[in-house]
C-alpha cells in the first residue's frame, strides 16, 4: 500500500476520532450530569495557586494583594484581594454609610462569579451599604468573628453577616480546634501551594464537559479506595441529612453553638450587629440530587431528612437570639430551576443564585428593621 493511501486512512481515522469527541462533548453539555457531580468533580482542584498562607489563629488566610484568575468548568473569573485580605478593591475611608463584613466559606468568597455578581456586592447595592467580602474557602463559623475583631478597629464595621453553609460548616466547626493546633506548628505566613496538575488535564478540567463526566465516573469508582478516615468523614458529613445521623448532628451542633456564641460575644463587645444566613447545599434545594448524593457513600435515600440540619441550626439561632435568614425557601421558590442557581459541576451559586440570595437577605434585613444607607 502506498504512503499516500496510508496517510489518507490515518487522516480518516483521526477525523473520525475528532468527530466522535466533538459529538461526545456536545452530548455531555446537553445531558444532565450525575446528581453528585459537584462533589465528585471537586472544582477546588482548579483554584489559583498561592492564594492562601498559614495563620496561627485563622488556620489560613488570603494573601494580601493577591491577584489571579479562577478557572474551572463554566467560569473564568478575575480574583483580587486587598491589603486586608478582602476580595475586591480597597474600601474607602469610613463614613456614615453602614459598613458590614460578610464572612463565611467559599459560598461567601464566590470565586465562581465576578465581584459585582456576588451576593455581597448585590446586597450592598440593594441596601445602600458597603458589604466587604471576607469569605475564605474552607473557613468555618469560628473564623469570621476572629477576622471581624481584627478588622473592626481600622475599618469601623457596623455588623457581621455570617454565612453558615450547612453542607460542611457543621463538620468544620467540630474540627476547628484540631486544625488550629496543626496550623500553629507551621511557620506563620507560609504560602500554601496546590499540587500542579498536568497541563492537558488542567486544560480539559476547565473546558471539557466530556472530561468532567469521565472524571466524575472515575472518582465515583475510586471512593472505595479512599483512606478509611477520609471516607468515614465524608459519609458522616452526608449522614447529617438522614434520620440515622441525629447523633452526629447533635455532636456538631454543640461546637456550632460555641462558635455562634463567640461570634455573638465579639460583635456585642463592639456594640455592632450580628446576623446569620443559613445556606443549604444544592441537593437540599434540588431533591433530585439527594438520592445520588446519599447513595454515593452507601446511605439510604429512603432515610433522607434533608431539612434536619437547617431546622436544628434555625432552632439554635432562635435560642441564642441571633437574627437568622434561612435561604432555602427563597432558593426553592425562585422562578429559575435549581440547576441554574447552583453550578452543576461546582456546587456553588451561579450569578443567578447570588441574585436570589441577595434579594432574600435584603428582605430579611428589612423585616428586622435594619436601616438602609444612601444609594451607592
Amino acid at each position: 500500500m502506498s504512503a499516500r493511501r496510508w496517510l489518507g486512512r490515518l487522516g480518516l481515522l483521526a477525523g473520525g476520532l475528532l468527530l466522535g469527541l466533538l459529538l461526545g462533548e456536545l452530548a455531555a453539555r446537553l445531558l444532565d450530569p450525575h446528581g453528585a457531580a459537584d462533589l465528585l468533580f471537586n472544582a477546588p482542584d482548579n483554584a489559583p495557586r498561592g492564594m492562601y498562607r498559614s495563620h496561627p489563629d485563622l488556620v489560613f488566610e488570603p494573601v494580601p494583594g493577591f491577584e489571579a484568575t479562577a478557572r474551572s468548568l463554566g467560569y473564568r473569573v478575575p480574583v483580587r484581594f486587598d491589603a486586608h485580605g478582602l476580595r475586591g478593591p480597597p474600601p474607602p475611608p469610613p463614613s456614615d454609610t453602614p459598613r458590614w463584613l460578610a464572612g463565611g466559606d467559599s459560598f461567601t468568597l464566590a470565586l465562581q462569579v465576578s465581584e459585582e455578581q456576588t451576593f455581597a456586592a448585590r446586597l450592598a447595592e440593594l441596601r445602600g451599604w458597603e458589604v466587604l467580602n471576607a469569605g475564605v474557602d474552607g473557613h468555618s463559623t469560628w473564623q469570621p468573628p476572629l477576622r471581624y475583631a481584627a478588622l473592626d478597629p481600622e475599618l469601623d464595621l457596623d455588623g457581621l453577616l455570617l454565612v453558615l453553609f450547612l453542607g460542611n460548616d457543621l463538620d468544620d466547626n467540630l474540627l476547628f480546634a484540631e486544625k488550629q493546633q496543626l496550623a500553629r506548628r507551621r511557620p506563620a505566613g507560609e504560602t500554601f501551594e496546590a499540587p500542579v496538575r498536568p497541563p492537558v488535564a488542567a486544560w480539559l478540567g476547565r473546558h471539557s464537559y466530556l472530561f468532567a463526566r469521565w472524571r466524575v465516573w472515575q472518582r465515583a469508582r475510586g471512593l472505595g479506595d479512599l483512606p478509611e478516615a477520609e471516607r468515614a468523614r465524608f459519609r458522616t458529613e452526608l449522614s447529617l441529612f438522614t434520620g440515622s445521623g441525629r447523633e452526629a448532628l447533635a455532636e456538631r451542633l454543640f461546637e456550632t453553638r460555641r462558635a455562634l456564641m463567640e461570634a455573638q460575644r465579639v460583635v456585642r463587645e463592639r456594640r455592632d450587629r450580628l446576623v446569620v444566613a443559613v445556606a443549604p447545599p444544592s441537593f437540599v434545594v434540588d431533591p433530585e440530587r439527594a438520592g445520588p448524593t446519599l447513595r454515593l457513600m452507601g446511605l439510604d435515600p429512603a432515610d433522607a431528612a434533608l431539612g434536619a440540619p437547617g431546622e436544628a441550626v434555625g432552632a439554635l439561632l432562635d435560642e441564642l437570639g441571633i437574627p437568622a435568614c434561612d435561604l432555602e425557601p427563597e432558593l426553592r421558590s425562585a422562578p429559575l430551576p435549581p440547576e441554574e442557581l447552583y453550578l452543576p459541576y461546582d456546587g456553588h451559586w451561579s450569578a443567578a443564585g447570588h441574585a436570589v440570595v441577595a434579594d432574600a437577605l435584603d428582605a430579611c434585613m428589612e423585616a428586622w428593621g435594619l436601616p438602609r444607607g444612601p444609594v451607592l
